[in-house]
Formats: C-alpha cells, structure tokens, sequence
C-alpha cells in the first residue's frame, strides 16, 4: 500500500477525517526527501473505526500507544503511523488545513504553522533517532517558505511547542547565516 491507498481506504463510507503529516506533509510544504511510511493525524475518538478499517484492508498493529498507532501491510509497501489527538486539536488543524493531490487522490495537510508546531514537538519530546531529521525539516521548511522566526508568532509557536534553546539555536542558524 501506499499514501493513495490510504487515502482512498480513509475517504470510504463512512469516511474518517486524517491530515497527511510527516515526510508527505513536509514534501508538500517544499522540502522533499525520502520518506519510508505514511503518516497521518487522527481524531483519538476515531481509533476504533480506524483500526477496524485497517485490519479489514489488511494491515498488522504492529505498536500502539495512548496516542500513537503502527501498522504494516501484509502485501508489502509503506507502513502506516497514526497519531491520534483530541477533538479540539483535530478540529483547529482541520480548520486550518490545507488541500493536496497525491499521486491523483486529494488529501489535506496541516497549515505549515501547524506543521512546524507538530515537528517542534517531536524535536522537543522526540526519539533521538527523529531529531536530526525533524530539525532539518524545520530549518528547510522556514528557508523555503520565507518564514521569519524573529516575528513574534513565530517566536511564540517556538516557545510553545519546542523550546527557548531549540528556539534561539534557530535563530542563530537561520538568521546569521
């Protein structure tokens, strides 16, 4: 399976509202690199329905947690990550989100506020195996999309979901060079 695929198998009836985040979101914000799953936010109210859907198309539950899901497909392909948030958080995202066409199926994507929001907190509370990766993504992101960190909502989307240090080590590498 792949990122069309999973698009398609959210859009059936009754359909079950994802965001496309991670390395895709990324690539559609314009920074493109390589990717090895599909990664996509869910509401948590929804988890029932999506593991039922996905084992019904397929997939093995290969890791759980309160908040994340990680499955694989039995016929080979890219695996799938879902995070699962509360309505609330799901709701402003979707609000604010934007729509994309991958590979000929239309999905939507966070906003790229919401987008560096997410990768400053999984740089924040991250793996360290995610932190080169993540940090790189931000970085590029804010390079290509003209991003100025100094403005004070951006400062304050630093503060809030990363830190004052990952904050300030941005402003050094981005505003000095």
């Amino acid at each position: 399976m792949d990122l069309a695929d999973y698009i398609r198998l959210s859009q059936q009836e009754p359909a079950l509202k994802s965001l496309v985040i991670g390395g895709y979101a990324v690539a559609a914000h314009g920074h493109t690199r390589a990717t090895f799953d599909v990664d996509l936010i869910v509401r948590g109210a929804d988890r029932g329905a999506w593991l039922d859907r996905l084992a019904g198309a397929g997939l093995n539950l290969v890791a759980q947690t309160s908040s994340f899901a990680q499955f694989s497909p039995t016929s080979g392909g890219e695996g799938l990550d879902l995070m699962f948030v509360n309505e609330s958080t799901f709701d402003r995202m979707w609000q604010a989100s934007e729509e994309r066409d991958f590979a000929g199926v239309t999905a939507r994507i966070p906003c790229l506020d919401h987008l560096l929001a997410l990768k400053l907190h999984s740089l924040r509370y991250g793996l360290p195996h995610r932190t080169a990766k993540d940090a790189e993504d931000i970085e590029i992101l804010v390079r290509r999309n003209k991003v100025n960190i100094r403005d004070p909502r951006y400062e304050q989307l630093f503060l809030k979901y990363g830190t004052r240090e990952i904050y300030e080590t941005f402003l050094r590498l981005l505003c000095e060079s």
